[in-house]
């Protein structure tokens, strides 16, 4: 995925985590009652308490929070230290599991990915800053109108608004009289737009993808090398086309500046892959 940085392998770990030990335990609990072993169900259940906190720490390190994944801990409290029936446990218990799965699946797909916090601040940095400033020049002819659906869509592909970046996107793209001479930038809203359709409907990489053309190479931050793989190529495409939304809302739409400023730490992790 573009921007992932290092930790991207712990946190599908911990996300993997969640099913594991939530329905781990629930695995325990059937296990020792189908043997007639007298084990107090809260052990087993601890596995759907773990398996929450692991959740809540998922949500917690997202752009976006979600409230409902933050607050499982206190429901999985609630549910398995208070004495219950054990048949009853048990059916509770997977019933918590399935949801907490369900829950990890929205997680990922609906709320962004980890460790792409926003970030606060009143200019750009280095080499964000430079990327910007050499396109300035680009960006003179475009429509204030133009500017705004750039910043809108980075904004929300950041928080991990998919559904809603590949409709204002979309829009964008089509209106190519508000791009004036940067035919470029329309290009950028239909990468953009395809690639937030794809992710919003979890669907994997097409076999042809839109890409830009070589008269575009002198304004994309990120080359694309011959040697790259179809993934890499794929993902390096939206990285660039993101990062000339940026730009050019930065450029043409200074009112925006403080939305674009505070999803700064996330264009810096399209700029430099970490």
């Amino acid at each position: 995925m573009p921007g992932e940085g290092p930790g991207s392998n712990t946190h599908k770990w911990l996300e993997l985590a969640v099913p594991l030990l939530s329905f781990g335990g629930a695995l325990v609990a059937i296990l020792s009652f189908t043997q007639g072993l007298p084990l107090d169900f809260r052990y087993p259940a601890l596995g759907c308490v773990l398996a929450s906190f692991v959740l809540a720490y998922l949500a917690w390190i997202r752009p976006k929070k979600d409230i409902v994944a933050l607050t499982t801990p206190i429901y999985s409290l609630i549910f398995f230290i208070v004495p219950t029936e054990y048949m009853s446990g048990i059916i509770l218990q997977l019933l918590y599991a399935t949801s907490l799965t369900i829950l990890v699946v929205r997680l990922k797909y609906r709320f962004g990915r980890p460790g792409m916090a926003l970030s606060g601040g009143k200019e750009l940095a280095e080499p964000l800053r430079t990327y910007v400033e050499q396109t300035r020049d680009v960006w003179t002819g475009i429509s204030p109108e133009a500017a705004h659906h750039a910043t809108v869509a980075f904004v929300r592909f950041a928080e991990g608004e998919f559904g809603e970046t590949a409709q204002r996107s979309g829009t964008a793209a089509g209106q190519p009289d508000d791009v004036g001479n940067t035919p470029c930038l329309t290009r950028a809203f239909m990468i953009v737009s395809e690639h937030a359709t794809l992710m919003d409907q979890s669907l994997s990489r097409p076999a042809t993808y839109r890409t830009f053309l070589p008269e575009d190479s002198g304004m994309l931050a990120k080359p694309l090398l011959p040697a790259q793989d179809d993934d890499g190529g794929f993902y390096t495409t939206l990285d660039n086309a993101l990062l000339l939304l940026f730009s050019a809302a930065w450029n043409a739409s200074g009112e925006d500046r403080p939305h674009l400023l505070t999803c700064q730490a996330f264009a810096q992790k399209l700029l430099i892959g970490k």
